[in-house]
């Protein structure tokens, strides 16, 4: 046997023992002692900790690709076919051995049994204080709202929009054969027949349904999924760790205000009404004292009025404006 030869060998052999080691690990009566051994061997030799990597992700991909029929498929006719070459003894349960040939499967399962990809998609962008309405080719459609962002991907599968941030109404033709499919951060809104809001930012997801029914699902980073519907007038948000709130009612003339350009505001703190109109211009407000800080407003606004909104809050509370730059206006307290 040649040096390469030994080195193959050599490491399928550090392979054989980081399936028999996870297979072992697996057993939900794995004494301690086993696993003080496992961490041994693990930290023994810089081989044993990347082969067992190795083996964990095959596990992950193997356990994705039993959930297609067409890869088990041919999974399964993989293993009638191919006869043993293994000792029988070998320490592979068969779940296990069933994930790798399904593994395999993925690379010999003809293009035709495969789905289609989605298609590569067309952006839609709005700036700053734009909105604009898009048609869809099924009659659906989009209205975004000021800096934000969709991908749409239709296909024979499914209707894709991913929202990528901002805000967006969706209106949707029904089809229960064709689904629409909103990704927005952690999850997924599906819907059938409906009309609804999805706004992403850098936190949370606030899904809010103005008619039909939805199907919320949400994603945490370990991949447990948490699941959600809705009914006309109720809302929810989900956060990146796939946690979804209570459902809650919608106040539904604040949600359709944006639509109209309009922000109905019902005892908001200022900082929050600041955020919400700096989404609107270039040009951003910022409180400049503290105290104005728990100022309290109500009021309907126009998300394209910077000016009159500054005027309103200078007569109607002890505040005033300075321009501090060509982009900054800083709110200050009368003294």
């Amino acid at each position: 046997m040649d040096r390469r030869d030994t080195d193959v060998a050599t490491e399928l052999g550090i392979y054989d023992e980081a399936e028999r080691w996870f297979v072992h690990l697996l057993e939900p009566d794995c004494p301690a002692d086993a696993r003080a051994a496992f961490e041994r061997w693990l930290a023994a030799d810089p081989a044993h900790a990347a082969a067992y990597r190795d083996i964990e992700q095959l596990w992950k991909q193997s356990k994705d690709a039993l959930k297609d029929p067409a890869v088990m498929a041919a999974a399964s006719r993989a293993l009638l076919r191919e006869p043993s070459v293994r000792s029988p003894k070998r320490w592979l349960i068969p779940t296990f051995a069933v994930g790798l040939a399904a593994l395999l499967a993925l690379a010999i399962v003809p293009r035709w049994l495969a789905p289609p990809a989605d298609p590569a998609g067309i952006a839609y962008t709005t700036a700053a204080g734009q909105q604009q309405a898009v048609k869809l080719a099924d009659g659906s459609s989009i209205l975004l709202d000021t800096d934000s962002k969709v991908v749409v991907r239709y296909s024979e599968r499914t209707r894709r929009v991913d929202l990528l941030h901002g805000q967006a109404q969706f209106t949707v033709q029904g089809n229960h054969a064709w689904p629409f499919v909103v990704h927005a951060g952690s999850g997924t809104v599906t819907a059938v027949g409906t009309q609804f809001q999805v706004r992403l930012d850098d936190q949370a997801t606030d899904v809010a349904l103005l008619k039909g029914k939805l199907a919320i699902a949400a994603q945490s980073p370990d991949g447990a999924t948490q699941d959600a519907s809705l009914v006309a007038g109720q809302a929810l948000t989900y956060d990146q760790s796939g946690h979804i709130t209570p459902v809650h009612p919608i106040d539904l003339q604040q949600a359709q205000g944006w639509t109209q350009g309009k922000l109905f505001v019902h005892d908001w703190r200022l900082p929050a009404l600041i955020a919400e109109m700096n989404r609107y211009s270039d040009t951003k407000l910022q409180i400049g004292d503290p105290s104005l800080q728990d100022v309290h407003i109500s009021g309907v606004f126009r998300t394209n009025d910077q000016q009159t909104l500054l005027l309103l809050l200078q007569q109607g509370w002890p505040i005033h404006a300075r321009r501090i730059s060509a982009t900054q206006i800083e709110l200050l307290r009368n003294r």
